[in-house]
């Protein structure tokens, strides 16, 4: 199944999103991991969103709706989402380069 998603229109659209899977901003708080250069996460309801990265560390810190914000416009990204019931929620959002989705 290919997944289809949208790109969210504003911060409260992100936001509203992410709480109605009751989920929480999060980054990426473990200076080993140098592979992620975005290093926005959503930490879901009880668990943390490190499905990609390795070991058993703790490498996630929850953060505020205002630093994640902060970090999407200083790194130039914007969030796209999928409402696919059926996708694991690690795999319903992704950061991508605001430039990379003009056309």
């Amino acid at each position: 199944m290919e997944v289809v998603y949208k790109l969210a229109g504003s911060n409260e659209e992100i936001k509203n999103w992410v709480e109605s899977h009751e989920g929480t901003p999060a980054k990426i708080d473990d200076p080993e991991v140098t592979a992620d250069s975005i290093g926005l996460r959503i930490n879901w309801k009880g668990r943390k969103d490190e499905g990609m990265l390795s070991g058993k560390r703790e490498v996630t810190k929850n953060i505020s709706w205002e630093e994640f914000f902060s970090i999407m416009e200083r790194k130039e990204l914007v969030f796209m989402y999928s409402d696919s019931e059926d996708i694991n929620l690690t795999w319903a959002y992704k950061f991508v380069n605001k430039y990379a989705t003009e056309e």
